[in-house]
């Protein structure tokens, strides 16, 4: 007979969220081949072992293989804090002028802290490194490598803030993606919001009730079945460049989160980082690089624009991808 979560209940921070609640496609769906269908990176028998051993809780409480799925329930699993993941530590200053600096951000680097990440964060690295007075005005994926524009003041971030708000930065991209586009250059427009029936709760997609959504591409070139492309987004919606160019039919190296499937990702956020998931996206982390940014400077008026290059895990891949379709 199986147990019945009869209430919520705070959840050890040992357990971490599990996909989305449940919905009604599922509700009476029984507790392992729910597990199993959805999340495929383990079998289902390793799911019942789980499930067995109260690794696997739904509203905060264990239940046993079939145990039956009601809707709204949300589903966690037993995940305990490890030592804090190590990250690329290479934060420096690429530009400064007065109380504004453009920083190199290394990747993988998240901005700040979140989940396991405590310390390893581009904001700690930041006040450590370059002084305390010093915050980011925008934010960069954890995987996206590049420049970030940083104030020592309240009154510049402030205003910085702003503009960025206003869209008067102009921000640069260069990524690598998969295929080769037919057109050299072409724009993006697809409104971008919750992506609905997907298992991972941070996923958006191009949807009819998105926000509005723009990214200007422009194909560099080739090297075999990959490309370099430059990329200007117009708005600043979250994942934006990686979505549109998913969209486009050109997902990015590495990304596993729009490429190939969700079962990548999910398997990801269990295990971590494997030969596995590297074989299937193409690289260790989304080759996706901030490469340039011009804006107004909020003390002197001047507008300033800065470069950063590709960083070395990127350079690496394309002569790399170069030398093998010589």
């Amino acid at each position: 007979m199986s147990k019945s979560p009869e209430q919520n209940q705070d959840e050890d921070s040992a357990f971490r969220s599990l996909g989305r609640p449940i919905i009604p496609e599922k509700v009476g769906e029984r507790a392992d081949f729910y597990l199993a269908k959805n999340f495929p990176f383990l079998s289902r028998a390793a799911w019942v072992k789980r499930l067995n051993k109260n690794e696997i809780l739904v509203d905060g409480m264990p239940v046993d293989r079939a145990y039956r799925l009601r809707l709204g329930q949300r589903l966690s699993f037993y995940h305990p804090p490890t030592v804090e993941p190590e990250v690329s530590r290479d934060v420096y200053p690429i530009w400064r002028v007065g109380a504004v600096m453009a920083v190199f951000k290394p990747a993988p680097l998240p901005m700040h802290e979140n989940g396991a990440y405590k310390k390893n964060t581009f904001a700690e690295l930041l006040k450590t490194e370059l002084g305390p007075e010093w915050a980011a005005v925008h934010r960069l994926d954890r995987e996206t490598s590049g420049i970030v524009l940083c104030g020592a003041t309240y009154k510049v971030r402030k205003e910085l803030s702003l503009a960025l708000s206003e869209r008067t930065v102009q921000k640069e991209y260069l990524a690598i993606a998969h295929g080769v586009p037919e057109h050299r250059t072409w724009i993006e427009e697809g409104p971008i919001g919750e992506l609905p029936g997907s298992e991972i709760r941070i996923k958006k997609w191009v949807t009819p009730n998105g926000l509005p959504s723009e990214t200007y591409f422009e194909f560099m070139e080739n090297r075999g079945e990959y490309s370099m492309l430059r990329a200007r987004p117009r708005t600043g919606r979250t994942h934006q460049i990686r979505i549109h160019s998913a969209v486009s039919g050109h997902h990015l190296v590495g990304d596993r989160l729009f490429y190939p499937d969700e079962e990548v990702f999910l398997d990801w956020f269990v295990n971590g980082i494997t030969e596995r998931i590297i074989e299937k996206t193409g690289h260790l982390r989304c080759l996706l690089h901030a490469h340039g940014i011009s804006f107004r400077h909020p003390e002197d008026g001047k507008v300033y624009e800065v470069k950063c290059p590709l960083p070395d895990d990127m350079q690496d891949f394309w002569q790399k991808i170069g030398s093998q379709n010589l």
